[in-house]
């Protein structure tokens, strides 16, 4: 109990020494000596530019932090804190990719005999179904399609970059087979269309299989995938017969979760491009798998696709753009140059400034 009254009592004293006295002269606790009132800086107001740049002296220190959350110097260039990869390691990824590419070359072209005798049977509801098939099997290829771009032109090709548009004679292929299809164009003058279609496919195993493309150009490939996929597959554009742009959309993710899982070693470790890639290819993927659920196991075309369904399939394919647009940056493979030094001023820039300075306070 006495310890009690004791440890009360020294309470009261601290609290009655640090607590005001009540008089009109007392000060808050040692604020007077532990921080004086500092004197207005000289050059307070004063900078209005930062010397090497046309930026303001106002902005300067925000614009320079925003390039660099956007991975770039001053100059506009691609930085990374990232140690550079060796070429030689896409090496293996690349050759998988080709391997790969090779065995949906065979089935594209096992569909385009299918496409072409179900034309020659005169079954247009059984052509569609192997046009479609043919068609989902090439865009599988994904990082490789880019490649040949003649023989892609009369596989793939759309009519929007021909003189005459559908008209043109360099009009074949896969589209050229569409449109008849879901025109209502006779069977029969779409076989030959079919037969063009089939060697331009088996003519691509020795053209993959000399392909050659740059560590960069493989790392952006599956970023440009869904690009196209967006662009031409979403809206509609590159399928306006058939709407299957659903298809295509799948077709392309397949070849980017290729690509991607063939670049996996690579990423492993380096920032977090890896776990972000895979997380939106993942919802991408369950999206499309509902679509397909919610449709009794078919890819609906455009028309078909609810409003709520085309949003959400946007968003999931925007999310995924935006994931994949890191690898190239993860996985650089050339030293980039460090941001360029500011340049000192002269001695007669430095007095013109301090005249300019002076000019506008009013000083003689």
């Amino acid at each position: 109990m006495l310890g009690a009254i004791v440890a009360l009592a020294a309470v009261t004293l601290v609290g009655a020494a640090l607590a005001p006295d009540g008089s009109s002269k007392a000060r808050p606790f040692a604020v007077s000596r532990l921080a004086p009132k500092s004197a207005p800086s000289p050059l307070a107001g004063r900078l209005s530019k930062v010397y090497g740049t046309n930026i303001p002296a106002s902005r300067y220190g925000t614009e320079i932090a925003d390039l660099e959350d956007e991975g770039t110097n001053l100059a506009g260039e691609q930085v990374s804190e990232l140690s550079p990869l060796p070429a030689r390691l896409f090496i293996v990824p690349e050759n998988e990719y080709r391997a790969y590419a090779q065995r949906w070359i065979a089935q594209a072209v096992s569909g385009a005999s299918l496409l072409r005798h179900a034309l020659g049977a005169g079954h247009r509801a059984a052509a569609q179904l192997a046009w479609a098939t043919t068609w989902s099997d090439y865009l599988h290829l994904g990082a490789v399609y880019g490649l040949f771009a003649t023989q892609n032109q009369a596989i793939d090709g759309v009519p929007g970059v021909l003189p005459g548009g559908s008209a043109s004679p360099r009009f074949v292929g896969l589209h050229r087979i569409e449109m008849g299809l879901w025109t209502g164009a006779s069977l029969g003058s779409l076989i030959g269309y079919s037969k063009l279609l089939q060697g331009a496919l088996e003519r691509l195993h020795n053209v993959v299989a000399q392909a050659q493309f740059t560590p960069l150009e493989y790392a952006t490939r599956s970023h440009e995938i869904i690009e196209d996929a967006q662009r031409d597959l979403l809206s509609g554009s590159e399928v306006p017969w058939s709407g299957q742009g659903v298809l295509g959309i799948a077709a392309g993710l397949a070849a980017t979760e290729e690509v991607f899982h063939t670049l996996e070693p690579l990423l492993s470790g380096r920032e977090n491009t890896e776990g972000e890639v895979r997380s939106e290819l993942l919802m991408l993927r369950g999206l499309l798998a509902s679509i397909d659920h919610r449709h009794h196991g078919s890819y609906p075309s455009l028309a078909q696709l609810g409003s709520y369904e085309h949003e959400q399939l946007n968003g999931y394919v925007a999310g995924a753009l935006s994931a994949l647009e890191q690898m190239p940056g993860t996985l650089e493979t050339e030293v980039r140059r460090s941001p360029p030094k500011l340049p000192q001023p002269s001695t007669a820039e430095r007095a013109k400034e301090r005249a300019e300075e002076r000019q506008a306070e009013g000083e003689p």
